[in-house]
């Protein structure tokens, strides 16, 4: 019982309700004053901005202001030019709607939701004109000012009423999160075994998931792009020593290392970080072993340990003065070259959903035009607004049903407010009472992740059911009339979006799949983008997704297990080919050492992969030959390239049967 109360009244639910309450109230308030047409807007404004972080709220209000100005400029021209010609005109809505989806699909957090509502707003503003088309400035105009007072009032609210502040979300996100990593690195540097590829995946999706909160964050600091590099560059540390970790725990785990070099390791990670970084540490390590055994030499396993732990340890101290930089603005230096955080572009999902809002809403367009009846221009404008809000959605269907759920509930509540309720209503602060209640329960309802969909069409909406005017209509047969086609709008979205077109989990992992093996042809091919903060930010992004849509396939067990294991293998054979070639694009810089890269380059672009795997073991034998030389320039250099080679000489021996299985590669083998 204590669980199902904790599920619904959420932490922090009362002061969030509240405050939406508050600045709804202020929104309407407004309106009525000014005497706009269609005050509602503002309160539908404010109800779609409710957001529990004075950062959520301030960012969404500045994005949607954007797409307000865009849709609205967007819905003159169209008017202007094809107002005459009724199927040019739904054409051009159409098109102008599936590139923003297309567009907010890409985008994530309320970039998203800005680009969408550029799309949309054409829907409200253009389509609500299409019968007359003189009065388009004047429905712009009326559309941007309730946008206007909308943001204004969700904006003042947040900022005067001390509500929670994203960017201490991101901190302590940042703290806790750092501290579990440098637990994993000191498991994994004491050859402790590491988590499956499940667990760690699923540690990455925690780490990128504040990537959202930088966006938040952003809004509410000032020097905010300081201090948000500071986050970003605490986020690729921590990824990058977890990506070390893994491989060192299994290195460890197969043994090969010399015990020399695992023992100078693990003292050198006792350490407390002193902006050592992993050049210099790979170089301290090396004289300390040579202090006491000079005979010493490393092997090429020995190289690959050593790489991967010096980068381990150097990326500890990018956490910590990430942290720093986000809460005190202190200088980071040439670390901050490394923030830079990159997401995995889904083209395909995204092409998918504009072609579901193109289609989706041509198919409705012809029934309201079919229907011959002026009112159906309500119809088209919400089920377009559906449709293009829904692209944002990581599943459409659940917020295909959350438009079949939300809409009629709005609708009966609307129903008995307006019908029992408002008739006994004379002021605006009996009005603020009388949607306090309401307000609440659509606060609750989008505070619960299962129940957000249906809590954003109840609770959005619900002023545009009732139809509350500056002159407020009282006739059964208008709110009848009215909300039938607004309830007509649902099916039809629900239709589109959740009996025709569903989309699965399976062809999302397909996808997904499909982008891994492009990524590590084109490796193999010699024309991959080298390793990066982007590359890997982006690899986890991907994995991340994989994670999420293999946890929603039907039926779970061994087997798919086992493919999003083989799946991540090979992901982790791209990332470190990539990895080699920036090692050798460094050592190339060396003129002394371009003799030994330009062999390796193209070994790791010919057409024979097994030719490859013989060919891998001499080039890291040519490099270690060099290093006997002694010249010390060198010696970071080549120990990199051994190790990088050694890694995928490995590497590709794990997912020799993976890669030909997948038909990776096939014309190599």
């Amino acid at each position: 019982m204590t669980a199902t109360l904790q599920s619904v009244f959420r932490p922090g639910w009362i002061q969030f309700s509240l405050r939406t309450w508050i600045a709804l109230v202020l929104a309407l308030a407004t309106a009525f004053w000014a005497q706009v047409d269609t005050p509602a807007g503002a309160g539908v404004t404010v109800m779609i901005l409710a957001q529990p972080l004075r950062g959520q709220a301030l960012s969404k209000a500045f994005y949607r202001f954007l797409g307000t100005l865009l849709g609205v400029g967007v819905s003159i021209l169209l008017i202007s030019m094809f107002s005459q010609d009724r199927g040019l005109f739904l054409g051009g809505v159409a098109l102008w709607m599936a590139g923003c989806a297309f567009v907010g699909t890409l985008e994530r957090d309320f970039r998203a939701y800005g680009a969408l509502l550029a799309g949309y707003m054409v829907a409200l503003v253009a389509v609500a004109s299409i019968d007359a088309p003189q009065n388009i400035y004047h429905v712009s105009v009326a559309r941007a000012s309730t946008v206007a007072i909308g943001v204004a009032s969700i904006a003042v609210v947040n900022l005067l009423s001390g509500s929670p502040q994203a960017w201490r979300n991101l901190a302590k996100g940042l703290q806790n999160l750092g501290q579990r990593i440098r637990g994993l690195s000191h498991s994994a540097i004491m050859g402790e075994p590491s988590p499956s590829a499940q667990g760690t995946t699923a540690l990455a999706s925690e780490i990128l998931s504040l990537m959202t909160q930088i966006s938040y964050a952003r809004t509410e600091l000032d020097r905010s792009r300081l201090r948000m590099a500071g986050a970003k560059l605490s986020i690729i540390g921590m990824l990058t020593v977890l990506t070390c970790s893994r491989a060192i725990s299994t290195l460890l785990s197969e043994g090969g290392v010399t015990d020399i070099l695992v023992r100078y390791v693990r003292q050198w990670h006792e350490r407390v970080e002193d902006g050592t970084n992993r050049q210099e540490t790979m170089g301290t390590i090396l004289s300390n072993i040579r202090r006491e055994d000079p005979e010493y030499f490393p092997t090429p396993r020995d190289a690959w340990f050593l790489e991967r732990a010096a980068t381990l340890l150097s990326n500890r101290l990018h956490i910590r003065t990430g942290i720093s930089t986000l809460m005190k603005a202190t200088p980071a230096g040439e670390a901050l070259k490394l923030a830079t955080l990159s997401n995995n572009p889904d083209y395909i999902t995204a092409f998918i959903n504009s072609m579901r809002v193109l289609l989706g809403f041509s198919f409705i367009a012809a029934f309201c035009v079919g229907t011959g009846q002026p009112a159906s221009a309500t119809a088209l404008s919400q089920s377009a607004l559906v449709l293009v809000l829904a692209s944002s959605s990581l599943d459409t269907a659940v917020f295909g049903k959350g438009a079949m759920i939300g809409t009629p509930l709005g609708i009966l509540a609307a129903g008995f407010l307006s019908f029992w309720v408002l008739p006994h209503v004379y002021t605006l602060q009996g009005l603020a009472f009388v949607l306090l209640p309401q307000t609440v329960i659509a606060c609750l309802l989008l505070m619960n992740p299962k129940t957000t969909a249906v809590g954003f069409h109840y609770g959005a909406f619900f002023l545009v059911f009732v139809g509350l005017g500056n002159h407020h209509s009282y006739d059964p047969g208008a709110f009848l009339e009215r909300n039938t086609f607004y309830f007509l709008s649902a099916v039809l979205s629900f239709i589109l979006l959740v009996l025709l077109w569903p989309p699965t989990a399976r062809r999302h992992r397909f996808r997904i799949a499909v982008t891994i093996s492009s990524d590590l042809e084109s490796q193999l091919s010699g024309h991959g983008e080298a390793m990066g903060p982007a590359l890997l930010s982006r690899k986890y992004d991907r994995l991340s997704q994989l994670l999420l849509w293999t946890k929603r396939l039907p039926k779970r067990g061994t087997a798919s297990e086992h493919v999003f294991e083989r799946l991540v293998a090979l992901e982790d054979l791209s990332s470190t080919i990539a990895r080699v070639r920036l090692y050798l694009d460094q050592a190339a810089r060396m003129p002394s050492l371009r003799h030994l890269v330009r062999p390796a380059r193209k070994a790791l672009a010919q057409d024979s992969l097994a030719l490859l795997e013989s060919e891998l073991a001499d080039m890291t034998q040519a490099f270690l030959d060099r290093l006997r030389l002694g010249a010390p320039s060198e010696e970071i250099l080549i120990l990199n390239c051994v190790g990088g080679l050694e890694s995928v000489r490995v590497m590709l021996l794990r997912n020799r049967t993976a890669v030909h299985h997948y038909g990776i590669g096939r014309k190599r083998w």
